[in-house]
């Protein structure tokens, strides 16, 4: 695959942002109670592993750009999963107790 220099230079930068957003994540994620620690190792997994997968499709390297990939999944997944059931709690309702008639 033949990606043009800017991209590459523009997949660096994302990977440079992503860096220092992961470095940001960090704190809060180890000094995260129970209750909130899976979202916080989420918010920093998200960044950490998304760098190095950006610096591989940058750099042209397709193995290292789908092993990335196949762990950043599960992860962005696991996220989604998250989301929907805080929207989910945040309604107010749940399969057991059904809303006014």
């Amino acid at each position: 695959m033949d990606i043009p220099s800017a991209v590459r230079w523009f997949l660096l930068a994302v990977a440079a942002v992503q860096l220092v957003y992961a470095v940001r994540a960090l704190r809060p994620a180890l000094r995260a109670v129970s209750g909130e620690r899976v979202d916080a190792w989420l918010a920093f997994a998200d960044p950490a592993v998304g760098a190095p997968v950006s610096v591989a499709l940058a750099a042209d390297h397709l193995t290292a750009f789908l092993c990335g990939t196949a762990v950043l999944g599960p992860i962005l997944a696991w996220q989604l999963i998250r989301s929907f059931g805080r929207a989910r709690a945040s309604t107010g309702r749940t399969p057991s107790r059904p809303g006014p008639a």
